[in-house]
């Protein structure tokens, strides 16, 4: 963790990336499941030409405004189908989602109670009133694949800006 607060992460996104920087079993035991976490920050370039360029590196330091993307690779190594496989991730209060986000994916403004699509979901107002859930207001991500078949694989991305 000081190794990342060193390179200039905050706390909370520190963490994250430390827990997602290593690849993990699902479960003990020898799951067949392999899952991966990474967080990459885009770094726009401009080459001689003056054209513009968008590659995503890993993030040394990382300073208000840059713009990450955390995700997660999976993989099914077994011989068998893993079926209903679910991967939460909460947004640290170091960054915010950004507009980019998949519509489908399932997130939660509430920290993780209740789920939905971001155009589904609510904020209530000191007055009462309810007022539509913004990126910003994204506290949790999740997502819900039915089945990850043998040899299967995959990547789960959500884009987020630092605060």
């Amino acid at each position: 963790m000081q190794l990342f607060r060193s390179l200039g992460l905050k706390p909370h996104l520190a963490a994250l990336v430390a827990v997602l920087a290593f690849p993990a079993q699902a479960q003990s035991g020898g799951s067949p499941l392999e899952l991966v976490g990474y967080v990459k920050r885009e770094q726009i370039t401009t080459t001689e030409t003056g054209e513009r360029r968008v590659e995503w590196v890993e993030p040394s330091v990382v300073v208000p405004g840059d713009r990450l993307v955390f995700g997660t690779r999976f993989a099914n190594r077994g011989t068998a189908p893993i079926e209903r496989f679910v991967v939460s991730n909460p947004v640290p209060a170091s960054v915010r989602v950004t507009g980019e986000i998949d519509p489908a994916t399932l997130v939660s403004v509430d920290g993780g109670k209740t789920w939905g699509k971001l155009a589904e979901l609510a904020i209530a107002q000191a007055d009462g009133s309810r007022r539509a859930a913004l990126p910003d207001d994204v506290t949790n991500v999740r997502w819900v694949l039915p089945e990850i078949a043998p040899g299967a694989s995959g990547t789960l991305e959500f884009p987020v800006t630092v605060r």
